[in-house]
């Protein structure tokens, strides 16, 4: 721990270093940031292309702390606030080569064709399922033990592709998706959980959720904490973080500096290597067992009239079973206004991930021909894009695997054999943009 008086580094400006850095800076410590990109953000990136507004990574940020949403208006961003349309509450699954909407009410579940009846009938039995003794299991096998095929293969199996770009067999659901593990658990049922635990979680800082993104869109939120900093370093690439005497020193393309009380690791697991950072061969073979699974996003822009579907939803995610060859789309300017033209539509379709990694490797063209044909399929297409952009993400999301706490564990010991050295990132405590937040919020608290 550090005085108020410390100099501390971070290395690494996306968004849990970022916040770390404001923090501490806040608190009175002098803080440097090192970024080896020319710009701030990490994944986080807005393109403007003349009318077109694009996200390359995140495009929204599910805002349901108080703790998050008072961060916001700190670094002076709630009055560019954007709240998502209303009609992006429906959200459509395919099946069977068509956008079923997901239920938001229990006669639309009753109704849905997304769940045969047997599916329907199995979900009124979770509440007598019993707790699960070994909590070390994949997501896929805690969703059918507990509400059945039906509900993995059309819900669960989609979402995850959705959120982690991969698949439910292939993550840990205690470390994924640690509310669905808590709710057993505590109250032995999801149904009951969900019901019983509102008011706690409400008690817990929870507000009411909001889906949102920013005026020249979600790249704002990092630009926006950047511009308060005192000392950003870009285009500085850390090379190595040493120790000496209690003193940290760090070598980068630019030369050397420090020395440092403390240093923030804000670097993805699979770019720690034994030059960089003091770290053990077995350590760091736990840590590069972390798969990060390539993924593709393309974004095309439509006339309106040119797409047969009306685009009435938040998007759409294809199930696994329906052997799809993309993951999903979604309606970015249904979403937030100002992201295309007023005659236009502009989708934001992802390819590959955990479920179909060859597929993201593809060059451009290959994923346009794939894609068109995939959308001209599900909602119908009498026209070429307006707008294309491709990005590819050659490691994009890190997979909570089942045995996950090994890896929390190498984490643990790297810092308490390295008094001073802080591992910060999407690799612990959740991937979401609010997570990273909260995570980086805490983390400058525990420095200070």
């Amino acid at each position: 721990m550090s005085s108020k008086n410390s100099k501390i580094a971070v290395v690494g400006a996306g968004i849990t270093g970022l916040v770390t850095a404001w923090k501490l800076q806040n608190k009175g410590a002098k803080v440097e940031i090192f970024e080896r990109k020319a710009e701030a953000g990490g994944a986080i990136k807005t393109v403007r292309n003349d009318q077109w507004q694009a996200e390359y990574g995140p495009n929204t940020l599910l805002l349901k702390d108080r703790q998050v949403a008072e961060f916001l208006t700190e670094v002076g961003l709630s009055g560019d606030k954007v709240t998502a349309n209303p009609e992006a509450e429906k959200r459509f699954i395919v099946k069977n080569g068509h956008l079923e909407p997901l239920p938001s009410s229990l006669m639309s579940a009753v109704k849905t064709p997304l769940f045969s009846i047997t599916g329907k009938l199995r979900v009124l039995l979770e509440p007598f399922i019993p707790r699960n003794s070994d909590r070390d299991q994949t997501v896929a096998e805690f969703v059918e033990r507990r509400l059945g095929s039906d509900i993995l293969d059309y819900a669960l199996n989609p979402f995850v592709a959705g959120i982690y770009a991969n698949r439910p067999e292939d993550l840990s659901l205690r470390h994924a998706f640690p509310l669905m593990d808590n709710l057993e658990q505590e109250y032995g049922s999801m149904i009951w959980g969900a019901i019983a635990g509102s008011k706690k979680r409400n008690e817990q800082g929870r507000i009411d959720r909001e889906l949102i993104s920013f005026k020249n869109g979600l790249q704002q939120l990092p630009n926006s904490i950047a511009s308060e900093l005192n000392h950003v370093h870009l285009n500085h690439e850390v090379h190595s973080v040493r120790e000496s005497n209690g003193q940290w020193t760090l070598k980068t393309n630019m030369g050397e500096f420090g020395p440092y009380d403390e240093v923030v690791m804000n670097t993805p697991l699979y770019k720690l290597n034994k030059q960089l950072v003091p770290i053990t061969d077995a350590q760091l073979q736990t840590l590069q067992n972390v798969k990060y699974p390539p993924l593709s996003v393309m974004l095309l822009g439509f006339k309106k009239e040119d797409v047969d579907h009306p685009l009435d939803g938040f998007g759409f995610l294809v199930p696994e079973a329906e052997n799809r060859k993309i993951l999903g789309a979604l309606f970015s300017s249904t979403l937030f206004e100002n992201r295309a033209p007023e005659d236009s539509h502009l989708l934001t379709v992802f390819i590959g991930g955990g479920r179909q990694p060859d597929l993201a490797e593809n060059d451009s063209e290959t994923l346009l021909t794939i894609v068109l044909d995939e959308l001209n399929d599900l909602i119908g297409l009498n026209g070429d894009p307006q707008f294309k952009d491709h990005i590819y993400w050659p490691k994009s999301i890190p997979a909570y695997h089942v045995g996950y706490d090994e890896v929390l564990d190498v984490l643990n010991e790297i810092e308490s054999q390295n008094r001073g050295l802080n591992m910060a990132g999407n690799f612990r405590y959740g991937i979401s943009v609010p997570d990273c937040i909260k995570n980086g919020l805490s983390l400058a608290e525990k420095l200070l």
